[in-house]
């Protein structure tokens, strides 16, 4: 399975510190796998991942504020309104059931 990331600003904190926090609104079939990371759909390979479910975020806009906050500093986002505006822009539309999950660089782990 591939993560894709179409948010270039969570991306770029990924490359950047070996780590980022992302929302998906499909929960993955396996709450801890190694992966790799890709910026489209049948894009080239970027980079080798280890992917982990933090939680689940609720399915309101008030929910995802008061989850999001914990994890927006190694988001890519500088405030949860950022992070939750791309969130929608991505996924055209309303809140609904999201989780929080860890990814982190696979070459990070062997540090």
């Amino acid at each position: 399975m591939v993560i894709l990331f179409q948010s270039e600003r969570a991306l770029k904190h990924l490359l950047e510190h070996g780590f980022v926090y992302t929302v998906r609104l499909r929960k993955r079939k396996k709450d801890e796998c190694y992966d790799w990371v890709t910026d489209r759909r049948g894009g080239r390979k970027i980079a080798d991942v280890y992917v982990c479910l933090v939680g689940g975020c609720g399915s309101t806009l008030e929910s995802w504020k008061l989850n999001l906050w914990a994890w927006v500093d190694h988001s890519g986002f500088k405030t949860v309104s950022e992070w939750i505006n791309e969130i929608l822009r991505l996924n055209r539309g309303k809140p609904r059931q999201a989780w929080i999950y860890l990814v982190r660089l696979r070459e990070a782990d062997k540090e």
